[in-house]
């Protein structure tokens, strides 16, 4: 399932670098009912340490991971960006 959920964000992710669209519209299509999002985050740092996907695509799959979690979850905004881009630790904002 978690499998499945990187390849939509990836796919969401090519045509928003490469056209640009509506997240908001597309992002209806993805289910996340029974998603566990802590193997969505190991599979995402396992696609950036072994470096298949370049550093554009794996910022705008973590915005779309960040955005579903921030419409679809009861988590505060700071969680939700520690999680995704700080790799569960706290972001410091300057």
């Amino acid at each position: 399932m978690a499998q499945r959920l990187i390849d939509v964000l990836r796919h969401l992710a090519k045509e928003l670098i490469e056209k640009g669209y509506d997240s908001e519209e597309a992002l209806k299509k993805v289910e996340v009912i029974d998603i566990d999002f802590s193997t969505v985050r190991e599979e995402l740092h396992m696609l950036e340490i072994n470096k298949y996907i370049d550093e554009s695509e794996l910022d705008t799959i973590r915005a779309l991971l960040a955005y579903i979690l921030m419409k679809d979850t009861d988590l505060e905004n700071e969680d939700i960006y520690a999680y995704t881009f700080g790799k569960g630790r706290q972001i410091i904002w300057n």
